[in-house]
């Protein structure tokens, strides 16, 4: 009789043999999976041990995926428990004061809506907010489904460098966001030794990428003063540092790998920037003159193939007209022909098969209904990004399934806190063994798997997660 639970995490068995969750997360190929009885019903069997016995017979039809499963998916689960248990110190009396300064700000902010509006509306009222600005100031704002007019910050953002009020409510709604999302919502979730524990699921997202949930510490926003002064109130232990092990443009590594585009691996190789690179051929000019808004160009161009994104979004990501971003998208396939080639192959075979799979083996569905044969612009764009984002969420789990098992097992002293998608930040004693520690974790994470090009991993380390610097 097979030892089967399902979920080993929640239920804090994670010595049994078999984890249904996990297994069912993959069978079903990113389509949205029921409850444990709605599984068992499924499958037609009486309790977890039955089914964990129909999974594991599935499973061996895929062997790429049963693989995935054992060495990866079920070790993970015991991982992110102790991440879990451990958690990470939060200065709260620091984060009170960060607090203290956004009331400031808030305050401030708006005074500058209320000139602009007389003091009339109430900004946090979509159809008077929506109203003043399309009827009194003359915004050209979208309407939604219901009529009224679109007050979202994606609608508004159209606009925040045409009228100044625009910047000053995005500014307003961002702080009031890090004031109840992550100051008060914080400081209220703290243990008694101080320490955040966040939740991680490793099959929320069908590209196999972690989530963290309540709270959610993949999303403060690091692009702000104010998220940089969140994330600095997260700190190590005394006599010990927290150091981030961050894969250097792991995606991008992934596509020129998969498409075995030679200048892209090329460029690896020789540790140029590919960002230069892709700007260098965009805009014709050699790699040493390219101007640092060209490299912005490039950066856009090569996220904005990865993820699928069309002329359209292109343009507005760039503030280009439709078809400036058409030919940038050209010129971009004409410089690298084999991803190209890479992508119309995936896709023709992604129609055929009716599923699509990262190097590891995860699977996702191409057709929710099976007699469908055409993949429209919205799953497009979704498979274009799977097998790259997909592979490189596989690969961020393998290491840290690797990490566990050659480093911490060595070094119980370390302990490796937290994951932000391409990043893993641990917390290691500061002591003459740092710099060993260091390389060791740098080496595993850099050996996770073969590619054609070499995987990087950049060092960052400090008492305070927001203030990191580059370790030599």
């Amino acid at each position: 009789m097979i030892k089967a639970v399902w979920d080993s995490k929640a239920t804090d068995n994670l010595d049994s043999d078999f984890d249904c969750y996990i297994a069912e997360a993959l069978l079903s190929e990113g389509r949205s999976i029921g409850t444990q009885d709605d599984t068992v019903a499924k499958y037609g069997v009486k309790n977890l041990s039955e089914l964990a016995e129909a999974q594991q017979k599935q499973l061996k039809e895929y062997p790429q995926l049963e693989r995935l499963y054992y060495a990866i998916e079920l070790p993970l689960a015991k991982v992110l428990w102790h991440m879990e248990q451990k958690g990470i110190l939060l200065d709260t009396q620091q984060l009170a004061k960060v607090g203290e300064n956004i009331d400031h700000l808030l305050v401030s902010v708006e005074e500058e809506i209320a000139k602009e509006t007389g003091g009339g509306i109430n900004t946090n009222s979509p159809i008077q907010l929506g109203s003043f600005l399309a009827e009194k100031v003359g915004i050209p704002l979208g309407k939604t489904k219901t009529g009224r007019y679109a007050t979202n910050e994606g609608e508004l953002s159209k606009f925040k460098d045409q009228f100044p009020i625009i910047a000053h409510l995005l500014t307003y709604r961002e702080l009031t966001k890090l004031r109840s999302t992550y100051v008060e919502s914080l400081i209220q979730k703290v243990d008694e030794k101080s320490r955040i524990h966040t939740t991680y699921d490793q099959i929320r997202v069908n590209t196999g990428r972690l989530s963290s949930l309540n709270p959610n510490l993949q999303n403060i926003p690091v692009t702000s003063t104010i998220g940089l002064e969140i994330k600095s109130c997260f700190i190590a232990d005394p006599g010990h540092v927290l150091v981030s092990f961050d894969y250097s443009q792991q995606e991008l590594r992934v596509l020129a790998h998969l498409a075995g585009e030679k200048a892209l691996i090329k460029a690896f190789e020789e540790k140029q920037d590919v960002h230069t690179l892709t700007a260098s051929k965009l805009f014709n000019v050699s790699y040493e003159e390219v101007s640092k808004q060209q490299r912005s160009v490039g950066k856009t161009i090569n996220f904005g193939i990865i993820y699928g994104m069309s002329s359209y979004g292109m343009s507005a990501g760039l503030h280009i007209p439709q078809e400036d971003a058409e030919q940038f998208i050209h010129q971009f396939y004409a410089s690298y022909p084999n991803i190209k080639t890479y992508y119309d192959n995936y896709l023709k075979n992604a129609k055929i098969h009716g599923f699509v799979t990262t190097m590891l083996g995860r699977r996702r569905y191409v057709f929710e209904d099976p007699k469908r044969k055409f993949i429209d612009n919205g799953m497009r764009r979704v498979l274009m990004n799977y097998p790259i984002q997909g592979t490189a969420a596989d690969l961020m789990k393998k290491g840290m399934v690797d990490v566990q098992e050659k480093i911490l097992s060595k070094y119980p002293e370390v302990s490796l806190l937290l994951t932000i998608h391409d990043d893993l930040v641990f917390e290691i004693p500061d002591s003459d063994k740092l710099k060993e520690i260091i390389n060791e974790i740098q080496a595993v994470l850099c050996d996770v798997y073969p590619l054609s090009v070499p995987l990087v991993v950049d060092v960052k380390t400090g008492k305070r997660w927001g203030d990191l610097l580059k370790f030599e």
